[in-house]
């Protein structure tokens, strides 16, 4: 089933497709409800599936079939080669991603590919892909050694600073002075690699590093004896 809402496009590799052998007959929707509606009564082997369809997005189209494990498998036909969208698809549970300039016979191979189980990606995708990848699992890889450095007094400082306290409430609210303070901020951006408190917080947020007040409420409702 071929989902794309350009008209001329999707006839034409419709066509092509249908005298492909192997391949008996090929169903089209430009919308979204009218996949869902073939998928309901016509079940494919396989989903080509554009995600900027007028106004709607595949990735809904996308969700859905991920979460259905008697679904047929996905694989995106795009005009775009960037790494974070691929990666999105395929953490959605896209089997593949081909370019709209995919020459023919790797489209077929493709095809058959993820019709037999197995994931394609086109040689011009794979790289920026691993690329992405790699530099994510680095930048996760920095910022657990990032929280592993810290000092319990920085990461004091730190949850009061994500719970939006100024210098002068952390110094109070941790009965210290704020020149220590702003040493301890100091540091935390040296070693997170920041520069200025409103993107440490933001990182700190990504970490998934709660307020101070988010802590002490934990440990307040936490039962008498339960392991902390």
């Amino acid at each position: 089933m071929l989902v794309d809402d350009h008209r001329v496009f999707t006839e034409a590799l419709a066509s092509l497709l249908e005298t492909e052998p192997g391949i008996s007959r090929v169903s089209r929707a430009a919308t979204l409800d009218g996949a869902r509606a073939l998928l309901g009564t016509d079940r494919p082997d396989l989903v080509l599936l554009d995600l900027a369809l007028a106004e709607e997005s595949g990735y809904e189209l996308l969700g859905e079939l991920g979460d259905r494990p008697d679904s047929p498998p996905v694989m995106v036909l795009s005009g775009s080669t960037e790494a974070r969208l691929i990666v999105r698809a395929l953490e959605a549970g896209a089997r593949g991603w081909l370019t709209k300039t995919t020459p023919w016979s790797a489209l077929v191979a493709a095809i058959w590919q993820v019709v037999e189980g197995h994931m394609y990606l086109t040689p011009s995708t794979l790289e920026p892909v691993l690329t992405h990848l790699l530099t994510d699992l680095h930048r996760q890889r920095a910022a657990a050694d990032f929280l592993d450095q810290l000092t319990p007094r920085e990461l004091d400082v730190l949850r009061c600073l994500v719970s939006g306290m100024t210098r002068g409430e952390v110094a109070q609210h941790l009965f210290v002075s704020t020149n220590t303070v702003r040493t301890h901020i100091q540091s935390l951006l040296r070693r997170s690699g920041q520069h200025s408190a409103l993107a440490l917080v933001a990182f700190a947020r990504s970490l998934g590093v709660a307020g101070i007040d988010e802590t002490e409420e934990s440990e307040i409702l936490r039962p008498p004896g339960s392991p902390s």
